[in-house]
């Protein structure tokens, strides 16, 4: 990637035309392969139970005075659910969002586009496929493509089996073991990105877009576990080491989600961050869901890496807030 920040006012504005572009070729692709855009409420009052994001609370009030509490979304992926639930077919949406204490510049803004879409009675390998056909699309040049599983990963950069490591205990050990400092009661997630972070991701092809599936069952999130129940039919999308996109083979076990959450629930309390109720429609949501895949893809990240810039700020048209100088 290059440092496109010096860029003047032309330069900048013909960048932004390059981006208003693939929007609307991003867009066409899906209407041209059948998909449905779909808007979502952005205010919500169930949040989303991630431990590792923290959504923007917002007060407001009705024509007597009446003050409510709501949370900008993070991410659309809920009401998108109850919309496959419903019967909606394959749809995308390609729009805004918003995480609290994310850093500012860079690689992030606390507002950022986010397209994310669900193709009904696919496996991740087809959706990985879609993605695939999506970025060829949208480059004006010739891209690479690699696909490897986590497992194939550990065992080819560091020589680790992840069969062997694939409880909190054993990745404890593990970690002490490769030189790293680790506190008591970390998750196995914390532990397994302290390796995977520092000794795995930084080695990626830096021309390429990687596609990383079978994660841990430990690191399932939202997705199905695999024909091997150790790991999660999860995937996740770079560009070099620039993480774009998150992929799933959906859940649709009713029982299974709300235990997921309590779990997370759990975790954002050890992590003493709020801890939100279970949004009980979107749990029955997934007991009725399609077999399915769907994934969310940063658009501003994708922009970077399909032009060549290593910034956010070279991307969009302004960021929210900029970090007062020291």
């Amino acid at each position: 990637m290059v440092d496109c920040s010096h860029m003047n006012k032309e330069q900048k504005n013909e960048m932004l035309q390059k981006r208003w572009q693939l929007l609307r070729t991003t867009r066409e692709f899906f209407w041209s392969h059948g998909y449905t855009e779909v808007e979502t409420p952005h205010l919500l009052e169930y949040p989303g139970q991630e431990p590792y994001l923290d959504p923007i609370e917002v007060k407001f009030h009705d024509d007597r005075k009446q003050e409510y509490t709501a949370y900008l979304h993070t991410s659309p992926e809920y009401a998108m659910k109850k919309m496959l639930a419903n019967g909606s077919g394959n749809i995308f949406s390609l729009g805004k969002v918003f995480r609290d204490y994310e850093s500012m510049g860079g690689l992030h803004n606390i507002e950022f586009t986010l397209l994310e879409f669900y193709h009904v009675d696919a496996d991740m390998f087809a959706l990985m496929d879609m993605v695939k056909r999506l970025i060829i699309t949208l480059s004006d040049k010739g891209v690479k493509f690699q696909r490897t599983s986590m497992k194939q990963l550990w065992k080819e950069q560091i020589g680790v089996n992840l069969d062997d490591y694939l409880d909190q205990i054993s990745m404890k050990q593990l970690c002490a073991q490769r030189g790293y400092e680790t506190a008591k009661g970390e998750s196995y997630e914390d532990l397994f990105y302290r390796i995977f972070l520092n000794e795995i991701e930084p080695h990626f092809s830096k021309d390429a877009f990687t596609f990383v599936y079978d994660y841990p069952a430990a690191m399932a999130a939202l997705a199905r576990l695999g024909s091997d129940h150790r790991y999660a039919s999860r995937f996740e999308l770079y560009h070099g080491s620039l993480e774009l996109g998150n992929g799933f083979h959906e859940l649709n076990d009713r029982s299974e989600q709300q235990r997921r959450f309590e779990d997370e629930q759990g975790l954002r309390e050890k992590l003493s961050k709020k801890v939100f109720p279970i949004d009980q429609e979107f749990i029955l949501a997934v007991s009725n869901l399609p077999n399915c895949s769907g994934i969310a893809i940063g658009f501003d990240r994708l922009v970077m890496a399909l032009l060549g810039c290593q910034n956010i700020e070279d991307v969009i048209p302004s960021v929210t807030y900029k970090h007062p100088s020291v």
